[in-house]
């Protein structure tokens, strides 16, 4: 009998909802997309894995696995997480030390100041030795900024003391301390400390200085100056207190989230993010409970419980403009910044806000109906979960992770999206989902050097290194890709597979890859066969450096594994796993070889 093939390109991504005949008609999507990743270049890609910060063995911030982890962020090609009551950082991972210390130090002399005025006077004060400007500096429990410097006994503050009459023989402070230093300091508290948000505002050197609200405590502030000092302040200047939401906007600091009123979305002095009693700090109230603030573009979108509104203008008159009074966001921790839109989860799953040159036509649309399977188990059970998101940048792809305490970490779920463009040159996602990826808090940035660091964290007290290695802290991998059933054109001609040409990019050695086949439907009627081995891939290897004997030389960067396979029936399905540490690889597409049987 004559044969036939049909070439298959694995495309499109994970599709819960279509119907089995429209899936015929795109037969490299996925009904099974489990720990892989839709490519940007095309097919799909089995995840790298996760391994813990520092050693094998890991090192807990805080020494105590039952202490809870509130947050984390990187910075300073570091990584600053939030574990009980303190504040850790670190570089390596090996060690960690606690930040939120005083690190503020007696100064020589003292000083008087008057209410309303930025002028500081000393006595028996050496300012010219013991400041520069841009220094801490911290006058009757509160903290300033060193605007200049006139003489020892003269300076001027960045803003006007805000003592109630003149002060005179003030014990005065300067800010910044070695890292030594710290364990000798004095700890600030910050008590029930909750879901914590980090901004990062770009000053003081290389680093910027790190923000952060927990929904109970004073706004934070960090940073590690330029002479690798370390600085640790609560902001006293009228800052509203147990914010749980923070961004940085119009070089200001942006705080919401106040239990008390829910609200308001207060706004700093421009340039002076310390300060939330200047003249040009203020705050809006939207009328609606905010729950997420993020920049896009010029403006400040907020994201209500029922609403999303954008603030703009805050140099002079705020300027607040609805977007939709129709639909809000669930979770602020769902919104990322993507393929130059803002992602979000609203009541109905998955959107975007897209914008236009003109930001009237500000409009809203639906990007995740093909997985809403998934998304509605999100939202229908979303007080059990805490949820997460980061935007791996490199890849253009956005992730979502619902975590559940108590839960196994086998059961532990997240959902891919790769952004991209289709063939009609129309932005969209392409969607896949992990399972035993357990991820609590996480944090995406790019380092001083352009490196993008990801981190996450779970129950267990340990900082992970996400998106590394072959596997999950040292367990396998499970991952299953499975096809729609496809009928090669014709549902009513019986086919007898007997050939699959697998088109498959290992990044390193694969030995446990198998491809199932099911039959119509996996009809109990229909002899289903067993599992045909795909392994032994490996990646090419270059000539001088590899190891002779144990290397595999020749191969192609795509090579093409033939696999022999057996059955027949009118529609068939494909499904490649694998649960091992082995490298990641990516699937491709495949040419089938069948021979026509009868008609029915």
């Amino acid at each position: 009998m004559p044969t036939q093939g049909a070439s298959i390109t694995v495309q499109g991504g994970l599709d819960l909802i279509s119907s089995s005949h429209a899936l015929f008609r795109t037969p490299g999507a996925a009904t099974k997309l489990q720990n892989f990743e839709s490519s940007t270049t095309g097919g799909y890609r089995r995840i790298s894995g996760y391994e813990k910060l520092g050693t094998t063995s890991g090192v807990i911030p805080s020494g105590v696995s039952t202490d809870i982890i509130h947050g984390i962020s990187g910075y300073a090609d570091g990584v600053v997480v939030a574990q009980g009551d303190d504040l850790y950082f670190s570089t390596t991972g090996t060690s960690y030390v606690t930040i939120n210390k005083d690190t503020f130090t007696a100064a020589t002399g003292t000083v008087s100041i008057s209410a309303g005025s930025p002028t500081v006077t000393g006595t028996s004060t050496v300012f010219t030795s013991e400041f520069i400007v841009g220094d801490d500096i911290k006058i009757d429990g509160n903290f300033y900024k060193v605007l200049s410097i006139t003489s020892n006994t003269v300076l001027t503050l960045d803003i006007n003391a805000n003592t109630g009459s003149t002060q005179n023989g003030l014990t005065f402070y300067k800010g910044g301390i070695i890292a030594s230093a710290l364990a000798a300091a004095t700890t600030i508290p910050r008590t029930n400390q909750t879901n914590l948000q980090f901004t990062n505002f770009e000053s003081h050197g290389v680093n910027g200085t790190l923000y952060f609200v927990d929904g109970n405590n004073r706004i934070g502030e960090f940073f590690i100056d330029e002479n690798n000092k370390y600085h640790f302040e609560e902001i006293h200047r009228s800052s509203p207190t147990a914010c749980s939401l923070i961004e940085r906007y119009a070089e200001r600091i942006v705080v919401s989230g106040q239990a008390a009123n829910p609200s308001l979305v207060y706004y700093s002095t421009r340039l002076k993010p310390y300060d939330f009693e200047g003249a040009s700090a203020g705050f809006v109230d939207v009328g609606d409970i905010v729950t997420g603030i993020k920049v896009f573009r010029n403006s400040l979108i907020i994201f209500c419980k029922n609403s999303i509104y954008e603030l703009t203008n805050l140099d002079s008159t705020p300027i607040i403009k609805s977007v939709t009074k129709n639909i809000g966001c669930i979770s602020g921790n769902s919104i990322q910044e993507i393929g130059g839109d803002l992602i979000f989860l609203a009541p109905d799953g998955l959107r975007t806000i897209a914008g236009t040159a003109r930001i009237d036509d500000v409009e809203l649309s639906s990007i995740s109906r093909k997985i809403l399977p998934l998304v509605n188990d999100i939202i229908n059970n979303f007080a059990n979960y805490t949820l997460s998101s980061m935007v791996i940048r490199e890849r253009s792809q956005y992730r979502l992770f619902y975590y559940q305490s108590g839960q196994a970490v086998a059961g532990q779920k997240g959902i891919i999206g790769t952004f991209k463009y289709n063939a009609e040159g129309i932005p969209s996602f392409e969607w896949s989902e992990t399972k035993g990826l357990p991820v609590k808090f996480c944090t995406s940035d790019v380092n001083n050097s352009g490196t993008e660091n990801l981190f996450h964290t779970d129950e267990t007290g340990y900082v992970y290194k996400h998106d590394t290695g072959n596997s999950f802290d040292g367990s396998n991998v499970e991952a299953e890709f499975q096809t729609p059933d496809m009928d090669y054109g014709d549902n009513g001609l019986r086919k007898s597979l007997y050939k699959v040409k697998t088109n498959i990019e290992p990044e390193g050695t694969q030995n446990d890859l198998n491809l199932r086949i099911r039959y119509d439907f996996e009809s109990s009627e229909v002899p289903q066969p067993g599992n045909f081995a795909v392994g032994n891939l490996s990646s090419a290897s270059l000539f001088g450096t590899a190891v002779f004997g144990t290397a595999v030389f020749g191969t192609t960067t795509l090579p093409s594994k033939s696999v022999l396979v057996n059955g027949s029936g009118f529609s068939n399905n494909f499904k490649f796993f694998s649960n091992d540490t082995n490298a990641p690889y990516s699937v491709n597409g495949m040419f089938v070889s069948f021979i026509a049987g009868g008609r029915r």
